[in-house]
């Protein structure tokens, strides 16, 4: 409630698993996910590790162009656990994407909110 009552870019990558069930059960119900509706916090879900991957990259770049933080969730047993191959995002492509003028002033407005001696 705090992150997001404060509009602090955050993310959170969450693997969703059952948590009223049984232990051992594969199939998650993202109760865990689905108990932070209500904080205010932005929800993206993936549905692959392709998907996981990319969202992630969305993810921070929403929360830093939103001021809204974000939960980035998904299956906490199938996709956490599956082996596939992706294709990576290259980091000159990041780099590129952060170096626009909305991103840079959006870095430099969080790191202006940021508590350190000299500007508490």
């Amino acid at each position: 409630y705090k992150i997001a009552g404060e509009l602090t870019p955050c993310v959170l990558h969450v693997t969703a698993r059952a948590i009223a069930k049984h232990a051992l059960s594969i199939f998650g119900d993202h109760q865990d996910v689905m108990a932070v509706r209500q904080t205010g916090w932005a929800m993206l879900c993936s549905h692959s590790v392709q998907e996981a991957h990319d969202m992630a990259l969305v993810a921070h770049l929403a929360t830093l162009r939103a001021s809204v933080p974000f939960v980035h969730f998904f299956d906490g047993f199938r996709t956490s656990h599956e082996i596939n191959t992706i294709e990576l995002i290259n980091n000159d492509d990041i780099k590129a994407l952060l170096n626009k003028p909305l991103y840079v002033d959006a870095i430099q407005h969080h790191r202006s909110r940021a508590l350190n001696p000299t500007h508490p």
